[in-house]
């Protein structure tokens, strides 16, 4: 009978990384647009695996590619090994004291927090060769972006939290109604937001947090609209140029406050705020480098 220790040592590992891709590729066929085999050498190298393990791993037909269970279980165990074999080159740069790679942020526009910036220089500061890609998106799409891998951490609002997600709370963000210096409201106070219901706004669409557009339909405001951007800065814009009130993060139009340029129509006990998190996923520190950078921004924000 072959031992453990001979069955690794005979394998021939490449058959594992072609079972990999058939599967990632949801088949034989589809399989020859990710690696460059034709067809039928694809299918030997299945065949022998099935062979050198004992077992069938798929069946094909009519019904389509379908995975048996021990072909499953095989893909279980693959899909870590070829992370840690794409993780290589990462480590040996780091046994060299030199920590190379990117990390992938994704966050709401415009959106000012002192612990994240402070976060931000630390984490250069520990990791100068990482090289950092951060985007703008809208709130909807950042828990989104995150769950497909697309961005490695996310900031923006939530209000619902996926359970396959992990969740850090920030800072909460205050949105007040501003008008421009052109208004005829500028300068007037408010207490009550139900005396802004007959006014015109301008909304940020989809990019609008959950928090606020209930405040808003609590209170009738913005059943009137003047215009409407998904993109802050466009909405300030708008709200510069005096064509209607606007909600946007204190934090954001604070300098323009403080300019006299906006002028915040409700004082701040009456504003709705919201919660920002940094939104990321459970990691394996053990197998992947940029899952181990991951947790080492985590940290900074500590």
């Amino acid at each position: 009978m072959t031992s453990i220790d001979d069955f690794a040592r005979d394998l021939d590992w490449n058959l594992l990384k072609i079972f990999h891709e058939i599967v990632q590729a949801g088949g034989v066929t589809k399989a020859t647009d990710r690696i460059l085999l034709k067809q039928s050498a694809i299918s030997l190298a299945l065949q022998r695996l099935e062979g050198r393990i004992g077992t069938v791993l798929c069946r094909r037909g009519s019904a389509g590619f379908e995975l048996t269970a021990e072909g499953i279980l095989l893909a279980e165990l693959c899909a870590p090994m070829m992370r840690a074999v794409r993780e290589i080159p990462s480590l040996a740069s780091e046994a060299s004291s030199e920590i190379h790679g990117n990390l992938s942020i994704g966050l709401i526009s415009n959106f000012v927090s002192g612990t994240l910036d402070m976060a931000i220089a630390l984490f250069h500061t520990r990791f100068p060769n990482v090289e950092l890609v951060v985007s703008t998106m809208a709130s909807a799409h950042v828990a989104g972006s995150v769950m497909r891998s697309e961005i490695d951490i996310g900031v923006a609002p939530s209000r619902i939290m996926r359970p396959e997600l992990r969740y850090r709370f920030l800072s909460n963000e205050l949105h007040r109604p501003y008008c421009g210096i052109h208004h005829r409201l500028f300068g007037e106070k408010f207490d009550d937001p139900l005396a802004l219901a007959d006014e015109r706004f301008i909304l940020t669409g989809s990019d609008e947090p959950d928090e606020l557009r209930a405040f808003r339909l609590q209170y009738g405001l913005g059943q009137k609209i003047s215009a409407v951007s998904e993109h802050l800065e466009e909405a300030r814009r708008f709200a510069l140029l005096g064509i209607g009130l606007c909600f946007l993060p204190e934090s954001y139009a604070s300098a323009d406050e403080a300019n006299r340029r906006l002028w915040p129509l409700l004082p701040r006990q009456m504003a709705p705020s919201v919660g920002v998190y940094v939104i990321d996923k459970p990691s394996f520190p053990e197998l992947a480098r940029r899952d181990r950078l991951r947790e080492d921004f985590i940290a900074c924000l500590s």
